[in-house]
């Protein structure tokens, strides 16, 4: 997605659902944080350093966008079909994060149709994945960071979990790409 293209959500450790957001300001700065492609989901997944960013003074708003989907199958049917995870830490305050629960559920996907998600695709079309339906957008998770920044430098974490800690055993992808958008 383009710069030009963010809006602003509501507050909430939980992601703001895309359709309350409202535009806040002017696209200044939109800052790579974690991601690219898939990434291994097992016991190395979070060996990953804090990401620091500039926040400039004139910032009037400061959002974390991310969009993370699970993929493949390895130990406990993961990371395509189990329930994952993921967790965001802005300058060490609680963590911003969003867990995927119907994953491997029976008819996760299929109860997505009126939103989407395509039926009968062949296999397992039908079962909750993590984070995604066949046929489906992926809409970005986005949490408002504005009140953990401060001008000049601010860190960011990320970790992912199966079952409360990082995997245990090699376990599928997580594809998941993440920014810091910065506006004035």
């Amino acid at each position: 997605f383009s710069a030009s293209s963010l809006s602003s959500p509501s507050k909430s450790t939980a992601p703001a659902a895309s359709a309350s957001l409202a535009v806040r300001g002017s696209p200044l700065q939109l800052v790579p944080l974690f991601g690219g492609g898939g990434r291994s989901f097992d016991p190395s997944y979070n060996d990953r350093p804090p990401v620091s960013f500039q926040v400039p003074a004139n910032a009037s708003a400061v959002l974390l966008y991310a969009v993370i989907t699970g993929h493949g199958s390895g130990a406990h049917n993961c990371a395509e079909f189990c329930v994952t995870s993921h967790h965001f830490s802005c300058n060490g305050r609680p963590a911003h994060n969003v867990t995927f629960n119907h994953a491997g559920t029976q008819m996760g996907c299929a109860h997505e149709v009126p939103a989407g998600s395509l039926p009968n695709e062949y296999g397992t079309w039908l079962y909750g994945r993590d984070g995604w339906c066949d046929g489906m957008n992926v809409p970005p998770l986005v949490w408002d960071i504005t009140n953990e920044v401060s001008p000049g430098n601010n860190t960011i974490a990320y970790y992912g979990w199966f079952r409360g800690a990082t995997p245990t055993a090699s376990s599928g992808s997580i594809h998941m790409y993440s920014y810091a958008a910065i506006y004035q």
